[in-house]
């Protein structure tokens, strides 16, 4: 494992530019140097600078952090275009885990995040629990992940379709044999505010941000005579400071750096200047385009309805007032739609949601459609875990991206964990080694069946 961040500075040194108030702009340009720099400023990009100093200890002059979003205006951020569920209901110990951690910490959000004269946190969390719903032929798969959901703590009942019918009476049973319900700690709540929080509680503690994109590094490499070295460290991180098509670039000296860049994440290791051969195997995470569309109907299910995923792949949840609603369903593998912009396809709500909505609710026939969005899920194609952790070769980097679609959720232990490896070289609140990059090397992917 990668030396830790302690061992690789020293005790003292200039305390960069200082810190960004909080609610002011990023800085339009990067410092010359930073002990830390994250690459991405969403949610697992801000949750990990917070947890670098919070957990920092008390050096002399502080940790300096440094946070590059190429999106300030976070118009194409993951983060903001989620539909901001949390749930307990995964088959990976470690993802139960990580949300267990993370309910906690939304729980106590303003004992974390809450900054002295400012109003408390409020993000809007709404308790409606997940409801997945089971075919016969995929019964067995749920009960045994729910068997494993209890034995982690997590208050996960199981339904018949008659409990169903008599607890959701605005419900078509047919083709469900079973299904798991989660009686607490999950639901919804609101990603930006956690996004804002997280991002001003680390401003308040010193973390500076800018705006820009990390395009080429300079690594160890670039001096060395060797043809072929075993491993390399990131020297300089090459930041564009006027975005798109301008050539200039500020480098920022670094000890760490981490790739938080999200559904670029994989994009980032192609960047110029690390060296191609310390790079195999490729970081297999992908921008994958994922719709969400809003309805009203207002004979549809009450205030009560939970956050519900079909048989079909299909899910939906309320959305505010009574009678609004918003869903959506990823498609198959075969059928991933164009990644290259954030449009959306109307006809997919229509020929390929609405009838399964439908069927299950038959309200829903009688839907009004009132908007939609997309947003993209930085989809880990090995296996739609997060890789978080040291690069094997690349010495001073460290990934926390590729969570598939539950990375709101996962922000706040993800953020503590990947920390953790930073500053103390090893995990200390939950052990998420097997969601590093050995399994990659290996070829032995962690399947989470509870990708939605």
């Amino acid at each position: 494992m990668a030396r830790t961040l302690r061992d690789q500075l020293p005790a003292a040194g200039s305390a960069g530019r200082g810190w960004i108030p909080p609610g002011t702009h990023p800085d339009p340009r990067p410092p010359d140097e930073a002990d830390v720099v994250v690459v991405g400023g969403g949610v697992v990009g801000w949750s990990v600078a917070y947890w670098l100093k919070v957990l920092e200890g008390r050096r002399r002059h502080g940790m300096r952090v440094l946070v590059v979003e190429r999106d300030p205006m976070y118009s194409r951020a993951s983060t903001v275009l989620s539909a901001g569920g949390i749930r307990q209901q995964f088959s990976l110990r470690e993802n139960i885990q990580m949300s267990r951690f993370s309910a906690s910490f939304l729980r106590n959000i303003n004992e974390y995040l809450g900054v002295p004269n400012e109003p408390p946190i409020d993000i809007q969390f709404r308790p409606g629990g997940y409801l997945f719903l089971a075919s016969p032929q995929n019964a067995a798969a749920l009960e045994a992940t729910v068997q494993l959901q209890r034995d982690e703590g997590a208050q996960v009942t199981l339904l018949s379709p008659t409990q169903l019918k008599e607890k959701f009476p605005w419900m078509n049973t047919e083709d469900v044999a079973v299904a798991s319900y989660g009686l607490e700690d999950e639901g919804w709540f609101d990603p930006w505010t956690l996004l804002n929080a997280f991002r001003r509680k680390a401003t308040s503690l010193g973390v500076q941000s800018c705006s820009g994109e990390v395009r080429a590094f300079v690594t160890s490499t670039n001096y060395m005579m060797s043809s072929a070295p075993p491993s390399a460290r990131i020297k300089y991180v090459h930041v564009s400071v006027h975005m798109p098509d301008s050539l200039e670039y500020q480098p920022v000296a670094c000890a760490i750096v981490v790739n938080a860049a999200g559904a670029w994440a994989g994009k980032l290791l192609e960047a110029e200047g690390l060296p191609r051969g310390l790079c195999q195997p490729p970081l297999p995470i992908q921008p994958r385009k994922r719709y969400v569309f809003t309805w009203h109907c207002p004979n549809g299910p009450d205030l009560s309805c939970p956050f519900l995923i079909d048989t079909s792949g299909a899910y939906f949840r309320p959305d505010g007032a009574a009678g609004n609603y918003l869903g959506g369903m990823s498609p198959p593998e075969e059928e991933e739609p164009d990644a290259s912009d954030l449009s959306v396809d109307h006809d997919y709500f229509q020929e390929q949601i609405w009838p399964r909505l439908a069927r299950r609710v038959p309200a829903f026939e009688s839907l009004r459609v009132r908007g939609s969005w997309a947003g993209y899920y930085d989809y880990n194609t090995f296996d739609q875990n997060g890789v978080l952790g040291p690069h094997p070769r690349l010495e001073n980097l460290f990934s926390a991206a590729g969570f598939s679609g539950h990375g709101l959720q996962h922000a706040p232990a993800a953020g503590r964990a990947l920390a953790e490896l930073v500053l103390m070289g090893r995990y200390e609140t939950l052990d998420l080694r097997r969601l590093g990059w050995d399994r990659l090397l290996d070829g032995e992917p962690l399947q989470e069946h509870g990708v939605v």
